[in-house]
């Protein structure tokens, strides 16, 4: 049982093409990783041109995106490379949305809404993602 504590973002560190990567991660994470389901609880994608958040795991069910701390956390991926250029407006607004519903609902602190990097050797969610803006966004309506 998933008991959330943090929010933890990601990037897929693909490039969005406008193809349904969501599905590609899933396959992925089934496939090769042998994980029973996708790893993230949610991810945001362009498909067909808009920006749409994405079910992945259940809030309650123990995530696989982050050793040591899938079970105290919601992992959110957004697709994109964000080690080469920054997320889109619209991606970030969604992001926004979500990490705000997803902290009240659970009371979740905005300085417990973390990059993948902090737990792992990598830039992820990217060196240009912009999460000092995001908490700053969110907290504002918290």
């Amino acid at each position: 049982m998933n008991k959330p504590k943090r929010i933890i973002i990601h990037h897929s560190a693909t490039a969005d093409g406008e193809v349904h990567d969501w599905k590609a991660i899933e396959n992925y994470h089934r496939n090769t990783l042998g994980y029973r389901d996708i790893g993230y609880h949610y991810g945001i994608e362009r498909i067909n041109g808009k920006w749409a958040i994405l079910t992945g795991r259940a809030e309650n069910e123990v995530g696989a995106h982050t050793k040591g701390k899938n079970d105290e956390s919601i992992g959110i991926c957004v697709v994109g490379n964000f080690d080469k250029e920054q997320p889109d407006k619209q991606a970030l607004f969604l992001l926004d949305l979500l990490c705000c519903n997803i902290c009240k609902r659970h009371g979740i602190p905005v300085e417990k809404i973390e990059p993948h990097s902090k737990y792992a050797v990598k830039t992820c969610p990217g060196e240009l993602f912009p999460l000092v803006a995001l908490r700053e966004s969110i907290a504002k309506r918290l």
